[in-house]
């Protein structure tokens, strides 16, 4: 999205239309949907409500907007929206904010004898004063003043090469951007700028990233001071031992409150990096750079952080929600084919539970755009986490095929990759649905055949007894102690969450063990 910014009279709607005509998007003025929402126009709502109740309904929209507007709309936002911090925080974190500068000489020549200007008053120009700063915290300034709409409009279409194109998660106290992209890591520094500028990073990076790309992400961090943490790959490192090594590392590098915190890597990073910040100094910012594709579209949209038990994954754990992600597809070529496989079980998940779409897209085969793909998968996330931040219900349905998934990966010692156990998890949940009455034949099949194609069902898995698989249950975060907490789907695109007991999963589970090899 495109947010135009500026005093009264700036020119926010009629730049916003023409640009809006030229790019061949749709144009929204936020004026105009505030008016039609509350069945006033904006004079009579600060007449009768006041300004108070007008910015609550003015923020009110502006977040619907950011949840549920096109994301390729112009925005034209009301003369004080900007003035509220988190506003422009969400703003920038679902596109760029444009600032549409003029003098006062200029703007009231423009809005002399408007009379929907409730604002406009003797101390228009100390108002004018006030706001600035809060204009000119934007990402793109552009001068009006003596200049036509179509002039303005070229200015901004000039620039929008170099302005960045988020997905954003509208979160109503932490907004913030998921950016994607081939080689966008080069320009980490400049996107973190747009939100905070600060005095070091601590960079927690993946042994493996380090091998690769050490002189990439050196670069990318010049110009500003950094200190690094290498991070083992593997499950093995979430642990309270090696959190207590990256904490001692933390005090060590003098650390404070103006850092950021900045994840390397792949899940295994983020859930450790993502756990040191929210506890170091009662919690400092963090930043998740994905680099496997299991992180891009999954693990590292959402604050979920956490380290293992030995009573279980992910058992002790916050929620600390990024400045941002920075998900650059250049990384995946260094990938094995292993980690593809597995995080593809989380793609697939997306298709499977709420994207009928993406599965779709799937269905046509490789190869991949993997930028569109890390996006659908990125927006799908967001859009969750936005309704659903600590996982109160709708946040569960992205649980498909992770209550049994993480059973079987405390089974095997966190030998079995993250993503071929979800895929295992997710076969079971659709055949369960099938049994169940909830999946037809046909969607079934089209789930089994897809999984298959991708070849993410482990071969020649032994899977483990239904009473080993029991004790990892009843441990689960999921589970309570009237029944298990099951994702279940009707339909590729449709997903339902339902109460099981304990006993009719594992009757389920043992025929499909029994079954597991044979049906591959």
């Amino acid at each position: 999205m495109i947010f135009l910014t500026g005093f009264m009279g700036s020119g926010k709607t009629t730049v916003g239309l023409d640009l809006a005509r030229r790019m061949g998007v749709p144009f929204v003025d936020l004026d105009t949907i505030i008016a039609q929402r509350s069945g006033r126009s904006i004079p009579e709502i600060f007449r009768c409500a006041g300004e108070q109740a007008f910015r609550s309904l003015e923020d009110s929209v502006l977040r619907d907007l950011a949840a549920d507007g096109d994301p390729s709309s112009v925005v034209a936002t009301g003369g004080g929206l900007p003035v509220n911090p988190l506003n422009r925080r969400l703003m920038k974190a679902c596109g760029c904010i444009v600032f549409l500068k003029a003098s006062f000489e200029s703007l009231k020549d423009r809005v002399t004898g408007d009379g929907s200007r409730p604002l406009w008053n003797s101390d228009a120009r100390g108002l004018m004063q006030a706001r600035t700063p809060a204009y000119e915290d934007a990402d793109l300034v552009v001068n009006t003043d003596g200049r036509s709409p179509e002039e303005i409009s070229r200015e901004i279409l000039k620039a929008l090469p170099g302005l960045p194109d988020p997905v954003g998660v509208p979160l109503p106290d932490n907004p913030y951007p998921i950016h994607v992209g081939k080689g966008i890591f080069s320009n980490i520094l400049s996107l973190l700028r747009r939100h905070v500028h600060p005095e070091g990073l601590f960079v927690m990076i993946d042994e493996n990233v380090m091998k690769h790309h050490s002189r990439k992400v050196e670069e990318a961090l010049q110009g500003c001071p950094a200190c690094f943490v290498t991070v083992p790959p593997g499950e093995g490192s979430k642990s309270m031992d090696f959190l207590n090594t990256v904490l001692d590392a933390m005090f060590s590098c003098r650390v404070n409150r103006q850092w950021v915190c900045m994840a390397v890597g792949g899940g295994v990073t983020g859930d450790l990096a993502g756990f040191a910040a929210s506890i170091y100094m009662r919690g400092i910012p963090v930043v998740q750079a994905a680099t496997t594709l299991l992180a891009q579209v999954d693990s590292a949209i959402g604050g979920k952080t956490a380290v293992n038990h030995s009573y279980g994954k992910n058992l002790v754990g916050t929620f600390h929600q990024p400045l941002m992600v920075v998900s650059d597809v250049d990384f995946l070529a260094t990938l094995d084919e292993t980690e593809i496989r597995s995080a593809m079980s989380e793609v697939i998940k997306y298709g499977i539970i709420m994207d009928a779409p993406l599965f779709h897209y799937l269905e046509k085969g490789r190869p991949y755009d993997y930028v569109k793909l890390v996006r659908m998968c990125a927006r799908d996330k967001a859009r969750v986490v936005a309704l659903d931040e600590r996982e109160g219900g709708l946040r569960r349905t992205l649980n498909f095929g992770h209550t049994l998934g993480h059973a079987l990966e405390k089974s095997s010692g966190y030998t079995l990759p993250h993503g071929l156990a979800v895929a295992v998890g997710m076969a079971f949940a659709s055949r369960l649905s099938h049994d169940r009455g909830l999946l037809p034949s046909d969607d079934l099949k089209r789930i089994m055949d897809l999984m298959a194609r991708e070849n993410i069902l482990p071969q020649g898995l032994a899977l483990p007894p239904a009473e080993e698989v029991a004790e990892a249950l009843a441990l689960d975060k999921k589970g309570s102690d009237r029944g298990i907490h099951f994702v279940l789907t009707p339909s590729t695109g449709g997903v339902s969450v339902q109460k099981l007991s304990e006993i009719e999963v594992l009757e389920a589970y043992r025929g499909f063990a029994d079954g597991y090899s044979k049906s591959l």
